[in-house]
């Protein structure tokens, strides 16, 4: 303990003045300084954005705390305010809504306001969903309570599948696809590239057709219907046909003859009940070989059924074994006077044989009476060239089979 001693005089007027000592107590010493707390009654430590003062002594003891930084309210800018230890642990407008826009109806569709979150000493507006342009995918992006609505060409988006290339090369088209269910559908009515086929058409869009078909060779089948009441017709075929086989066009052609509407049921090879009513006559022979082949089929015994499904599809699928040259141009030729017939419970054969066709890997011709055309003409693709009454008139049927023949590509 300091104290410091001092004389004060006090004088009267015209008295003699008296002496007297006084003694104070003083807490420092007059120029000293420390350090000093924001609050006098508190011995925490300075954490955080808190920090020490100064204090200096005067003659009246110790000055105020001068440059003492106190405890605040947390904020976020990457420091301790409130002095805790952590840094921007909770803050002002911590969880506060942010991101509203005019004429925005939160709460509807897609849209929703974001909340404030302080991220690196910065508040950030975290989760905003506002309208955009609305596009199929079941959600309401324009926040107008309507979903999928005004997308731009909904009612006919363009689409394609095939490569970009070929799109409007030959045959190929675009199709047009519709928002359903949040997703936009199959694409409707495109017309992809196929195997080049005997059509004069560019099936396979590559600008040319029916390149490399003419130096084929061609596989035509006859599928013939001997049950008896088509008699008339067969020998009209025979005739008609006969002048055409020792045509030039015809050096090129292997033919095979499949008949319908036999008794027998069990044949070499052909062991199953399938083929009762049917009969391989002959696997492909030159055209030279192959009318007498076509005479003799006519005194095979018949039984009155003719399951005309049934043959082309076994003959598509390979069933019935013919020896097709992989690169031959494939033709089918049904002859009958009966609608298309399958003896399969229940009757699948039509819709295989409709299936098989449309692979377009054979050229199929129907001779059928024009009353029966509705249970043939899926499998021609309803293309009515390619159908052809029976005629027992030889020079029709000559000049019905020498226009099949000009279809094909052959010598083109």
């Amino acid at each position: 303990m300091r104290y410091l001693g001092y004389t004060l005089l006090s004088c009267t007027f015209l008295l003699s003045c008296v002496e007297e000592l006084e003694l104070i107590r003083v807490e420092c010493v007059v120029g000293q300084s420390r350090e000093c707390h924001w609050d006098e009654n508190s011995t925490q430590i300075a954490l955080g954005a808190c920090k020490m003062g100064t204090q200096k002594c005067t003659h009246s003891g110790w000055g105020e705390c001068v440059g003492a930084q106190e405890p605040s309210d947390e904020i976020c800018d990457n420091l301790d305010n409130d002095c805790d230890g952590l840094v921007d642990e909770t803050y002002l407008r911590q969880n506060e809504l942010c991101g509203f826009q005019e004429n925005v109806s939160y709460g509807v569709g897609v849209c929703k306001p974001g909340v404030l979150v302080c991220q690196e000493g910065y508040l950030h507006c975290q989760g905003h969903r506002g309208p955009v342009s609305e596009v199929c995918d079941g959600l309401d992006n324009d926040c107008n309570g309507t979903i999928d609505d005004q997308i731009p060409n909904q009612t006919a988006l363009v689409c394609y599948d095939g490569p970009p290339q070929t799109l409007h090369v030959g045959e190929c088209r675009a199709g047009i696809k519709y928002c359903q269910s949040g997703a936009f559908g199959i694409c409707d009515g495109q017309i992809l590239p196929t195997e080049e086929r005997c059509d004069e058409k560019d099936n396979d869009c590559d600008g040319e057709i029916d390149e490399g078909l003419s130096e084929r060779p061609v596989d035509l089948v006859f599928i013939l219907d001997i049950s008896g009441s088509f008699d008339d017709e067969i020998m009209s075929m025979i005739e008609g046909i006969r002048p055409l086989l020792s045509d030039p066009i015809t050096s090129q052609f292997r033919f095979g003859l499949v008949v319908l509407g036999t008794y027998d049921q069990h044949q070499p090879g052909l062991e199953t009940s399938d083929f009762q009513y049917m009969r391989l006559v002959t696997d492909f022979v030159p055209a030279d070989q192959f009318m007498e082949i076509l005479e003799a089929a006519r005194i095979i015994p018949s039984s009155g059924r003719e399951p005309s499904y049934d043959a082309m599809a076994y003959i598509m699928d390979g069933t019935i074994e013919l020896s097709f040259e992989p690169d031959s141009q494939k033709v089918i030729i049904l002859m009958t006077d009966e609608e298309g017939q399958t003896i399969h419970d229940p009757p699948n054969s039509q819709s295989d044989c409709y299936h098989l066709a449309r692979q377009g890997l054979f050229e199929i011709y129907i001779f059928a009476l024009l009353e029966h055309y509705n249970t043939f003409s899926q499998i021609i693709s309803n293309d009515r060239s390619r159908y052809f009454s029976p005629s027992a008139d030889s020079g029709t049927v000559f000049r019905q089979i020498r226009d099949i023949f000009n279809d094909l590509c052959v010598g083109r």
